[in-house]
Parts: C-alpha cells; structure tokens; sequence
C-alpha cells in the first residue's frame, strides 16, 4: 500500500476515533458509545491538533470547545506534553487564538522560534480560501482562516468514566493534584512509585512527590517502602463511595499512545516521504519505529519485533499493527 494510502487510512480512524471522544466530551456531535476508559484532556487535544490538520470541521469543533471549557484545561501541562517543535506551534497557536477569544493572561500565547518567514498552510491538501488569515496562527507559521466561536459546545458530563479527569479538577483544582489522583484510582498496577506517575501525569518528579505526599497526609493515599523506593496507592473503595462510583473507569496511557500516533501520521503526511526510493524507505520506516516503539511499550501495545523484507510490506504492517493493537 503507498505512502499516501496508508496516511489516509490512518488519518481516518483517527478522525473516527476523536469525534466519539470529543462527542461524549461536549462537542456539537452524536455518539451512541460509553467507554469506561478516562480521557486524558490533554493528550487529547494535541492529538486533535495534528489530525485536525486535515479535518478542519473536527479542529474548530475542538477549538469552539475549547471556548467554552479553557477553565477546564491545564495550559501548563498542555504545554508539558508537547514533543516537539511542531507540537508546540501548534498548541501556541491554538493559545494564542483562545487568548484573543478569551482575553485571559494564561492564554497568551509564546512565539514560535523556529517559525518559517513565509506562513505554510495549516490545512493540509485544502482548498479552503485564506483571505483573511487568523493573526494567531500567523504567529506561528501557519497560514488558517478566522475561525469564530459558535458557543454550540456544552461542558463535559462529570457523570460519564470518559470525563473522569474533569471531575477530579473541580474537586482537586487544575493541576499535579488531580492527575495523580486520576491516574492512581484507574490504573491496573496496585502500587506506583513518583517516576511512573511523572511519566503518566507529564508533571515534574519533584512536583508529584510533592503532591502525593501532601495527599498522603490528608489521608487521600496510602504509601509503602518497597527498598528505598515509596510506591503509592489510593484507596478505591473509599474513593469510589466518596465520588458514589459503582465502578471507577479504567486506565490508559494516552500520552505515550497519543505521542506514537502523532509522530508516526506527521511522518506519513510528510511530502519529502511520498517518493522515497525503496532503499531509503525502508530505512526511513524503521527509524521511525524505533523511536515510537518506547512509547508504545509505556502504553502496553505490543510492536512485531520480525520486519518483513519488503520496506513496503514492513511499513504497511507498522501502522495496520498501531490501528489494530490501540484503542482506535
């Protein structure tokens, strides 16, 4: 299957994927699905960026959700869990548009330091017209017309497993707090120590270690010593019964599945990729495998560690394995 086959499938479950997350998460959309799984807003919203990129109804649903439910969001971590420099421009320019929508200091945006002279289109293979290109954008390099907030998005149902992280904010407040508590109650390991919860929570080992032990203190947590490590545990039951849970929803790495998928569609998107001779793809695909593969072990989807000779077959059966063995 060519390059571009492949990109354009990915690029559709993807799209399919994000639309019944964002439909159960407020956006103007229908989902007849639960999933017991909690959303990692965060991860989402880059997530969204990158396919948004050739989805521009999916990206100015997010952005008008964005609009509405900016309190919700942490800018901080947002910008923690950005990989890169194309990561960041993104999620600048998104800032950047809320803070001229918003008008709020934590919106405003950085300036992109590796932006081109010359504004690229932000809409890949669109024919939509720029006229009037959004200053926010050009800021950072991308040439995308003016978008203005319909206000058609509602909030997030607390009551739903998907919006578990957002119940948690209003209880614990935006921030470290929150996302270690969210990540302790959902996950499937019993006990976890400060560096996986860093690694989960994209905040700083120093800032969790601080926040779990404050709320072991309050008695939120429970701790053991395992050697000279402290793992951490929060109590479900107790929590369930506070929160008047049957169930607390379940557990997924979405920032290293997320950060996988991203690298891997702005690979396929790439034109530079389109016309590689066989020789140079196969290379090129491998490459790209091993630096995706970390993260997809983090997140617990496995990877075929036999490549087939043809470049490809082998590339084609890396990104049909990241559609089959992840939740998309």
């Amino acid at each position: 299957m060519p390059v571009s086959e492949l990109r354009e499938d990915l690029q559709s479950r993807l799209s399919s994927f994000l639309w019944d997350q964002w439909a159960q998460m407020g956006i103007l959309a229908t989902s007849s699905r639960r999933r017991r799984w909690a959303a990692d807003p965060e991860a989402l919203l880059l997530l969204s960026f990158e396919v948004g990129r050739e989805e521009p109804r999916l990206f100015e649903e997010v952005l008008d959700w964005l609009y509405t439910n900016e309190r919700l969001i942490s800018v901080q971590r947002l910008r923690n869990l950005t990989l890169d420099e194309a990561d960041r421009r993104l999620v600048e320019a998104v800032l950047g548009w809320l803070g001229q929508n918003r008008r709020r200091p934590r919106l405003e945006a950085k300036r992109g330091t590796s932006a081109p002279e010359e504004p690229q289109p932000f809409y890949r293979n669109s024919q939509i017209p720029t006229d009037e290109p959004d200053p926010a954008f050009s800021a950072q390099g991308f040439l995308k017309p003016r978008f203005e907030p319909t206000g058609k998005s509602q909030s997030p149902d607390t009551n739903l497993p998907i919006n578990f992280a957002f119940r948690l904010r209003l209880l614990l407040g935006i921030g470290v707090r929150a996302e270690a508590v969210r990540v302790l109650l959902t996950t499937q390991a019993p006990q976890v120590n400060v560096q996986t919860l860093a690694a989960s929570t994209a905040y700083t080992k120093r800032n969790v270690q601080e926040a779990v032990v404050s709320l072991r203190a309050a008695g939120a947590l429970d701790s053991w010593e395992l050697g000279n490590e402290q793992r951490f545990e929060a109590p479900r039951e107790r929590w369930a019964r506070f929160l008047d849970l049957e169930e607390l929803p379940q557990h997924e790495d979405w920032p290293q599945l997320f950060t996988a998928y991203r690298l891997v569609l702005r690979w396929l998107a790439n034109p530079a990729n389109q016309d590689l001779s066989e020789y140079m793809l196969s290379s090129e695909a491998r490459t790209l495998a091993e630096e995706v593969t970390p993260y997809l072990h983090f997140a617990g989807v496995p990877t075929n560690p036999v490549a087939p000779a043809d470049s490809q077959s082998y590339l084609e059966s890396f990104v049909k394995s990241l559609e089959d063995l992840g939740p998309v």
